[in-house]
């Protein structure tokens, strides 16, 4: 019998090349870290790009239908790239002009809380007979009195960590401005070479890949749709959300209407959970102010979530993001695992993209079958 070199020569190499990496395996995991950090602000920057354009877009198919000068039009990139970072530049400034103000103030409420005006508020509840019954079934005054202490000692340890890292990385605050600055850089250099990326990666890809340039092109038509939805979507519910929350709150006359407002939209960017998060926020600021009309809010947002969960959300949002509730949150969860809040962002679409690749490919092979079936 003859003996394949090819049976001795392929274990042989397989083995040296897992040795190599087991070997090796630190100072790979070292340069691709390196490599990764290196790199991120590009990413980011791409990602900027990304999500800039597509408010750029929408300025530019305005400036299509108020320009028709033939020389204006040589100004089209220049001018909506500029409207569109200004758009940004304003929203950012809008929040923090709004938000931070009431956010110092209620710290300062919150500060000038006098302790026994809490030790009294403590004695009327405990002294409530509902309550009392309450504490009855989870332990004695002591042992809550106790279990308050230790609560307020991890958060006051906790407050102090914080500031300590804060100050302690002056930096690294540094560092990430530079590297934001750099992004933003590159996502602009991004969006002024748009068509003339996507046409050279395009050539690449139809060049080197042959007959899998297709699905290469079907895979990023599919992202491309996901996010665009889900952004656009996305965006739009989580502004009307925070519009009515505003409007809600100025017709109840409840403070903080325009800071919450604002904090519930940003947080409504992320599906499903984001919205709670910002209500949270808005409980303990208004509860800071009077504790009946943080009730009030809170049977408010309760009626209003309803409300855009069954209504304005299924019509807004629609089938942009194609991906089921019960998926959604898987995503959401394993997103925010992995990544915090930035992987809850990109999650859903990802996840979408692959629910809708799914899908498409299960239909091909069921008509492929009843064709062979027929």
């Amino acid at each position: 019998m003859k003996l394949n070199k090819n049976y001795i020569l392929y274990p042989v190499l397989v083995f040296v090349i897992c040795y190599a990496a087991v070997a090796n395996w630190s100072k790979g995991a070292e340069l691709l870290n390196t490599f990764f950090a290196a790199l991120s602000p590009f990413l980011a920057g791409a990602a900027i790009g990304y999500i800039v354009n597509i408010v750029m877009s929408a300025y530019e198919k305005l400036y299509d239908k108020l320009i028709k000068s033939p020389r204006l039009q040589k100004a089209k990139r220049p001018v909506t790239m500029i409207l569109a970072y200004a758009t940004f530049v304003l929203v950012v400034t809008l929040i923090f002009t709004i938000v931070l103000p009431d956010l110092i103030a209620s710290l300062q409420s919150l500060l000038a809380i006098d302790p026994k005006d809490i030790q009294a508020l403590i004695n009327d509840v405990q002294h409530n007979k509902w309550v009392s019954r309450i504490l009855a079934a989870f332990g004695t005054d002591k042992q809550l009195s106790s279990l308050i202490s230790d609560y307020s000692r991890q958060i006051l340890s906790q407050f102090l960590s914080v500031l300590t890292n804060v100050l302690a990385s002056v930096t690294s605050i540094a560092s990430a401005l530079i590297s934001i600055f750099v992004s933003i850089i590159f996502s602009m250099y991004v969006l002024a070479n748009k068509e003339k990326l996507g046409y050279q990666f395009n050539l690449l890809v139809d060049t080197y890949l042959g007959r899998h340039a297709k699905k290469v092109h079907y895979l990023r038509d599919i992202l491309h749709q996901r996010f665009h939805g889900f952004f656009v979507g996305q965006t739009l519910e989580a502004m009307i959300l925070g519009s009515l929350t505003a409007v809600g709150m100025m017709l109840l006359g409840l403070p903080y209407a325009a800071t919450i407002g604002i904090l519930i939209a940003f947080t409504a960017l992320i599906p499903v959970v984001g919205a709670y998060i910002g209500v949270t926020i808005g409980l303990i600021l208004i509860m800071t102010q009077s504790f009946s009309q943080a009730i009030i809010f809170l049977i408010f947002i309760v009626l209003l979530q309803q409300f855009e969960g069954n209504v304005i959300y299924p019509r807004v949002v629609g089938g942009s993001i194609g991906l089921p509730s019960m998926w959604v949150l898987l995503a959401i969860t394993l997103g925010g695992a992995l990544a915090g809040i930035v992987g809850m962002l990109v999650a859903v679409p990802i996840l979408a993209s692959l629910y809708q690749i799914i899908k498409d490919h299960v239909y091909q092979k069921q008509a492929h079958n009843q064709r062979q079936g027929g």
